[in-house]
């Protein structure tokens, strides 16, 4: 009988490679061989075991999953189209529809689950197991939202849907960005760089990336990507390059995809624009001590924090990945097989003298 082979968490930093029997797939279920899946700044937190959801039970990390079905159970409605040897992308919550976040469209805060059912997190000892992208197989169920891949895209372009889609997301969909806004995104990693991509797409009328010293190549990328201005937060006066490029009016969104650090969301208030939107995105593992809150009221700001995306966010990611092939050039850095999983992260956190990543993908494979 055909076996899974998984990269399974059994503690901080702490990994094992197991087999799993492949299920028997019941009505609307799907097996979807994997063939790759991105990395993010998630998945370091939960390398290291910091990420707030995790019990120290069992699991399979990985949730930006790009695969082939390899078998399908009887078909049902929302598998029409869907046939074994379509790749596809794998949405990363598996919602029950009918709680109330569902109920309101809010599908990654579904509470219908007695475990909660996100790709990555959830533990082995929830039947059958395979819910993490660093395996050979995923598990999809009745219930869970798979996204065609055109037959041009290969599957290392495709786990770029995540990212694209945040931007959709973060600056358009929550932020309310509409044609003609000013956008100012803090930090030019793969996320940071997606809401380029798509504030572009969705007619923003100037985009202002951020970074550090270090991040030279990254911003470099942001501008060939569409972005208007940069600037090293390092070398230049933060608060008076925001305010020359807006023209003196500040941002009407500003996203916050930096990882752990507050002090761009403090700095960020005195770049919004009044009636302007603060998005944070990035996971801080710590309180937003200093944030300047009179000055917030006065300019009548709005701020607001969305993990995940939603479905529309979704399509909308993966058509622009369809029709964008040099720009995933640009973003798509490294890959790496599961057994170097620690390396991959590495490299992603830029620990790696040499290396500059912004798009790194993990393979189920064996490295030679």
């Amino acid at each position: 009988m055909e076996q899974a082979t998984a990269l399974v968490q059994h503690g901080a930093g702490k990994f094992e490679f197991e087999n799993f029997d492949l299920p028997v797939l019941g009505e609307g279920d799907v097996l979807v061989r994997v063939e790759a899946n991105g990395l993010c700044a998630s998945d370091v937190e939960a390398y290291e075991g910091l990420d707030r959801d995790w019990d120290e039970r069992p699991r399979i990390l990985g949730h930006e999953i790009a695969g082939t079905i390899q078998d399908m159970g009887p078909a049902t409605v929302n598998r029409r189209g869907l046939a074994v040897g379509d790749r596809v992308c794998v949405n990363p919550f598996v919602s029950c529809g009918i709680c109330r976040s569902c109920l309101i469209g809010d599908l990654s805060g579904c509470t219908g689950h007695v475990e909660r059912l996100r790709y990555g997190m959830v533990p082995t000892s929830v039947s059958p197991s395979l819910w993490g992208g660093y395996s050979t197989h995923a598990f999809v169920p009745r219930n869970g939202i798979l996204y065609k891949v055109p037959p041009e895209v290969d599957a290392l372009d495709a786990t770029l849907w995540q990212p694209i889609a945040g931007g959709y997301e973060w600056a358009i969909a929550q932020g309310g960005l509409r044609v003609g806004d000013r956008l100012l995104v803090l930090g030019p990693g793969q996320r940071g760089l997606g809401a380029v991509l798509a504030a572009r797409h969705a007619g923003a009328g100037k985009i202002v990336v951020t970074g550090l010293t270090k991040d030279r190549f990254k911003l470099d990328v942001a501008l060939r990507l569409g972005a208007d201005a940069v600037i090293d937060v390092e070398s230049e006066d933060f608060v008076a390059r925001c305010m020359e490029l807006s023209d003196g009016e500040g941002f009407d969104v500003v996203l916050d995809t930096t990882p752990h650090a507050v002090t761009p969301i403090n700095e960020s208030v005195a770049a919004l624009r009044r009636g302007g939107t603060i998005m944070v995105i990035g996971v801080k593992l710590r309180t937003l001590d200093g944030f300047p809150i009179d000055q917030f009221l006065y300019k009548r700001g709005t701020l607001k924090a969305v993990p995940g995306s939603t479905d529309r966010s979704y399509r909308l990611a993966l058509d622009l990945v369809a029709n964008n092939p040099k720009a995933l050039s640009e973003l798509r850095t490294h890959v790496f097989g599961f057994d170097r999983l620690g390396t991959a992260l590495d490299v992603l956190k830029g620990q790696v003298a040499g290396e500059n990543a912004i798009n790194v993908v993990v393979t189920p494979n064996f490295t030679p």
